[in-house]
């Protein structure tokens, strides 16, 4: 499901992406551990357990695979998938003021969550991703099956998106996103120098994401 910005001017200024700052919008996923960590600990951290003959960490449950297909008005059966997107740079608008992306569409999944973990970059200069992301507004009339029930889990899924809320984050490499299900959120955007491969994660149902089309 996609919408088109319109026409108009909402300057933000992008932030750090940290899992603080993210939950209204999905999980992030990144290493517990700080890069100087280089040996293994003598104590599991909080949260792992040993794994692979006392060789590695093991964290359960880092983020969520989540399906609402059952309310999708297709009835059609999903089933989780794994993609890769190869992501390359994208053109930044410069301006007196610093340099600027123009978010020019968002989209969600009404139905399922979406995981981009990174895998690579091209160049030894490592690019960096920014998220892009907005709340949901109240629909005035969330649709619903013939029998009543709402066809998403939560009234506010079928609204549009909220453009004076719009965040922007930087991710910085090696730092992967879970956009919760309906979250509005704009294609993935890669910034610097070089490609980032991207392993993505979500459940499909063939339907063109349960079947509403926005724009």
């Amino acid at each position: 499901m996609t919408t088109p910005i319109p026409p108009g001017s909402i300057s933000i200024n992008a932030t750090l992406l940290t899992p603080e700052a993210f939950p209204p919008f999905g999980t992030v996923i990144t290493s517990p551990l700080p890069p100087s960590t280089a040996t293994l600990p003598s104590t599991p951290p909080l949260g792992s357990a040993p794994a692979n003959q006392g060789t590695a960490l093991k964290y359960t449950n880092i983020s969520p695979l989540t399906s609402t297909y059952r309310l999708a008005p297709s009835g059609a059966p999903a089933h989780p998938t794994m993609s890769m997107f190869t992501c390359f740079p994208r053109q930044l608008r410069p301006s007196k003021d610093g340099q600027f992306f123009d978010v020019r569409i968002l989209e969600r999944h009404p139905y399922t969550t979406q995981t981009f973990v990174p895998l690579s970059t091209s160049s030894t200069t490592k690019a960096k991703s920014l998220i892009i992301v907005a709340p949901t507004l109240d629909s005035p009339s969330p649709p619903a099956t013939s029998s009543g029930t709402p066809y998403f889990p939560q009234a506010k899924q079928g609204g549009p998106p909220d453009l004076e809320n719009v965040k922007a984050f930087v991710a910085e490499p090696g730092m992967g996103v879970t956009y919760g299900v309906g979250t509005w959120h704009a294609p993935m955007v890669v910034i610097g120098d070089g490609r980032v491969d991207f392993v993505v994660t979500q459940w499909v149902s063939g339907r063109g994401g349960g079947g509403l089309s926005r724009g």
